[in-house]
């Protein structure tokens, strides 16, 4: 008896961690606290270490793929190979529990993209791999919101002459948005699904589709007021350029 209830309450502790986790990476994203991004992952790498908790570990991967996100946006290269490089390692972990999932696979394809950005010379043979990446990903749960923001980032991404296309990216932003959306879980406080929505709204205003991304931007903005990228970049600028819409 003594046994499971010290294995409840670990459990128990393991799931507030989590939580409280996602929750301090959901903030920083929002505020754009980036600095604070990095510190929450060191100290979350640092829980695995003790605990070997595998979906801290997933939820560590998911932090390092914002990060990664944002340093190749501020064209911090060396920092970025970093962190890709422990996003590497950390995969490999996943695989080795058996928990290469859609998600997981996902994210691999979203890291190739990374790769790509700090290595265009690759992007032949890197853009294959994220791609096949991605197609394991459908194949193992085309339900899965993660797959189709990461085929609508490679559509719009993609340059046209590799196949890429802003247009063909707007459907899976919106199936990526409604699968989000169908589980409380997947949309509440998750800065995945709100940069999923920020991504939609880019695409609908660089497709010409003025009135949609009004639309979503303002969705955005009633979820998330406090959405700093959102409330004082792209909602402003777009107004600028789109009074009315």
């Amino acid at each position: 008896m003594k046994y499971y209830l010290t294995l409840y309450l670990l459990l128990s502790l393991l799931t507030v961690n989590a939580q409280e986790y996602r929750s301090a990476i959901y903030h920083a994203y929002v505020h754009e606290e980036m600095e604070n991004w990095k510190t929450i992952m060191e100290q979350m790498e640092q829980d695995y270490s003790d605990n070997s908790d595998p979906v801290l570990l997933y939820d560590l991967l998911e932090a390092e793929y914002g990060y990664t996100g944002w340093l190749v946006s501020v064209k911090r290269k060396k920092e970025a190979e970093e962190v890709l490089r422990s996003a590497e390692r950390h995969m490999a972990l996943l695989t080795d529990l058996g928990l290469d999932n859609a998600r997981v696979y996902s994210l691999k394809g979203a890291f190739y993209g990374f790769q790509i950005m700090l290595e265009p010379v690759r992007a032949p043979k890197l853009g294959r791999l994220s791609m096949k990446a991605n197609e394991k990903a459908l194949e193992l749960d085309p339900e899965e919101p993660q797959v189709w923001l990461e085929r609508a980032n490679m559509d719009y991404y993609k340059p046209v002459i590799f196949g890429g296309s802003k247009k063909k990216a707007v459907p899976s932003y919106v199936k990526a948005v409604e699968l989000f959306e169908s589980s409380t879980e997947r949309s509440r406080e998750n800065w995945v699904y709100l940069n999923c929505m920020a991504g939609l709204g880019i695409a609908y205003e660089n497709t010409r589709k003025f009135s949609e991304a009004g639309k979503v931007y303002r969705k955005i903005l009633e979820l998330e007021p406090s959405f700093k990228w959102v409330k004082e970049e792209l909602y402003p600028k777009f107004q600028e350029k789109h009074p009315g819409k």
